[in-house]
């Protein structure tokens, strides 16, 4: 993007630099990855549509029924995207913003110089295509083990918290977005431009990140005992690190750091854990203490056995990390009639936004128009950057383009104030550019922020003005965020805390059925592992707490019911959690604990319960088989103390039961706990 402008400052003419820059810089927008054939072919195109719409904007300058028309009919094309197309759905809102940009250019002069502004951003959305072909490096396995490394990398955080006791431990949901990420990411391995040899080698990672998942959310549960903390503390450093090499392994291939001695600090915690049953031979020490020792030393052994398959298998791919991969070609979405009647009627949302956008667009271009406002083209452009779907993710969106803009913005003006020299604008864009791409896909807030003064610091260079002009682009932002707010109150308002209920009880229901699914596998090991239903219990939670957030934005909103929902999608994130960690210890020993066939039928009952007064039912037998469940295991604590000075080390019926089903009777306790905090299913 930055080349075009240089060259034009080096040649004398940096108008013709600024234009064909301003054509990359629309291009790139369009830049959806992809084979690189595809991918150059799709910005080539873009190129040649974003300056015809560039040279219609300025051949519409003064005819303003025109360049509405023109203006409602790419806003409506790309707001329905692939309804009509896919290239249609790849453009977005690019040709809109090209068409604004024509009709804001003032120094095109005649038709002739109309014609060379057009075909200046012609040049610079083509060089773009041409040089994002050759530049770009063929995607290869190394991108895919980056984000593979990132789950060991969240495994390594949450020990190191778990360690520290630290409250930020939270629900483990980090770790599960990484994980889930790298599962997508690495199915592009599996499609039909991957490498199922490579792909063999990826899957067994994945699986020791899933295990790793569950084992830690289960050790994350109780505080290890004081004999034992401090080897217990130093054990799972050891651990954390041991986590962290991996991941430095997988996402720098040919790193040599050490692996940690973590085959030390367990021998330590064993030798600690056999000096805690000794003394509670004696009756110095509770036997319930020396249980949760020894449960949390069998889950660190288990940790560090995944953890060291996990970088044997990292170190192994590690050497292939320069692998090309060939992506598989994205899938055409060509025009389909049908489809684009089906899509415009008044029950599509998608149809609803789109008519929404084109009519806030259209009043406040023609309002700008009509009253001659300075640069009144940046109101529109921010009709169309803030009005979202959802009326909440508008407000949240307004927020964060009104105080780019204003940070962003004064930052321009100093800079067009101060600086004079063409030369030095052009090396100041090209860290702007950086910077600002870089940000892009961690907040729009940043993206403004360095957006703004890219775009005015292009129109300086190519129309040299005062710096008041980058103020009054601001003025017209906050006029066009107030007007994208407006027409999303006004016309066909989409509210979230409408839907909130709906997905709050669809995602109490997920995790009903990952819950009947646990628990079945529990009671029969042979029946199929829950996989689906926690991803779908997760999507569900997801899906319910963005809901959440957005609806906490919006006006008319029900605190006290935000506040319920609050406390329900809280206690289903310490659910999922208590059901992953439930997986870790699954053994055959688990059908012995008595009731756990009626826990399974009340404790799921109680969560898709129609009727507030169903519940009680389910929690006194919920109560009454965890009452049962807490009788057994003291009877093995008993059974187990009596033979204990004879058989501290000999693996007896009493010591196994208790060693496979004292963690299970601990997270059924806490899932009971959990889910009857649940307030009813709201309407």
């Amino acid at each position: 993007m930055g080349l075009p402008l240089l060259a034009g400052v080096l040649a004398g003419d940096p108008e013709a630099g600024a234009l064909a820059c301003l054509g990359a810089y629309v291009g790139a927008f369009t830049n959806k990855g992809g084979p690189q054939r595809q991918r150059t072919a799709g910005l080539a195109v873009a190129g040649v549509v974003n300056a015809l719409a560039f040279w219609a904007g300025e051949l519409a300058t003064g005819l303003s029924l025109l360049a509405l028309a023109l203006l409602m009919v790419l806003v409506f094309l790309a707001t329905m995207g692939e309804a009509v197309h896919g290239t249609v759905a790849r453009l977005g809102t690019m040709p809109a913003t090209a068409l604004l940009a024509g009709a804001g250019q003032s120094g095109s002069g005649p038709s002739g110089g109309m014609l060379r502004a057009a075909l200046l951003v012609l040049a610079g959305g083509l060089w773009y295509a041409a040089a994002t072909g050759v530049l770009t490096p063929a995607p290869r396995l190394r991108s895919v083990l980056a984000t593979i490394a990132e789950p060991y990398r969240e495994a390594s955080r949450r020990l190191i918290w778990i360690a520290a006791c630290s409250s930020r431990d939270g629900s483990g949901a980090s770790m599960i977005s990484a994980l889930r990420r790298a599962e997508r990411t690495a199915l592009t391995l599996h499609g039909p431009g991957g490498d199922e040899g490579l792909a063999a080698g990826v899957d067994p990672l994945l699986h020791q990140a899933d295990l790793l998942a569950d084992l830690i959310a289960a050790l994350a549960q109780g505080t290890p005992p004081p004999p034992v903390r401090r080897q217990f503390i130093a054990a799972a450093q050891a651990l954390a690190n041991h986590l962290a090499q991996t991941a430095r392994q997988l996402a720098r291939p040919g790193s040599t750091a050490p692996v940690p001695d973590t085959t030390r600090v367990l021998k330590n915690l064993t030798l600690a854990c056999d000096a805690m049953r000794s003394r509670t031979a004696l009756g110095q020490e509770p036997y319930a203490m020396l249980a949760r020792a020894g449960r949390q030393r069998r889950l660190l052994e288990r940790i560090y056995t995944a953890a060291l398959t996990a970088h044997r298998q990292a170190r192994t791919l590690a050497a292939t990390a320069s692998t090309q991969l060939h992506p598989a070609p994205q899938r055409k979405i060509r025009f389909d009639a049908a489809r684009l009647r089906a899509a415009m009627t008044l029950n599509s949302s998608a149809y609803r936004h789109a008519l929404r956008v084109t009519a806030v667009c259209a009043v406040v271009f023609t309002a700008v128009t009509a009253t001659g406002l300075p640069h009144g083209e940046w109101a529109t452009l921010a009709v169309l950057r803030v009005l979202r779907p959802q009326y909440g993710t508008t407000l949240e969106r307004a927020g964060q383009r009104i105080a780019g803009n204003l940070i962003g913005g004064t930052c321009a003006a100093l800079l067009i104030a101060g600086v004079k020299n063409p030369a030095a604008l052009a090396v100041l864009l090209f860290a702007i550019i950086s910077a600002g791409f870089a940000l892009r896909p961690v907040n729009y807030a940043f993206w403004v922020v360095f957006g703004t003064p890219l775009v005015l610091l292009i129109g300086d260079v190519a129309q040299p003005g005062d710096w008041t002009s980058a103020l009054e682009r601001i003025a017209m932002t906050v006029l066009g965020s107030a007007a994208a707010l407006l027409g999303g109150y006004l016309l066909w308002p989409a509210w979230d805390h409408d839907r909130l209920a709906q997905h709050t009880n669809q995602a109490t229901q997920t995790a009903a059925t990952y819950l009947d699914a646990a628990l079945h596998l529990l009671t029969d090991p042979n029946a199929s592992p829950p996989d689906p239903a926690r991803r779908a219990a997760e999507e569900g939670l997801a899906k319910a707490q963005a809901t959440r957030r957005h609806a906490d934005r919006e006006p008319g909103r029900n605190i006290e019911a935000l506040e319920d929902t609050s406390t329900t999608l809280t206690a289903l994130a310490s659910l999922i959690e208590y059901i992953g960690a439930l997986s870790a210890h699954a053994t055959p020993d688990a059908a012995l604990i008595p009731g756990l066939a009626d826990y399974r039928i009340h404790a799921c009952a109680y969560l898709t319960a129609s009727q507030p007064d169903e519940r009680p039912t389910h929690t006194q037998a919920l109560t009454d088989t965890l009452d049962a469940m807490r009788l057994y295991l003291a009877q093995l604590y008993t059974q187990r103390l009596e033979e204990l000075p004879k058989h501290q080390r000999d693996n007896t019926r009493a010591r196994g039961e208790v060693r496979d089903n004292e963690p299970v009777i601990g997270l059924l306790v806490d899932i009971a706990a959990c889910i009857t905090r649940i307030p009813h299913s709201m309407p």
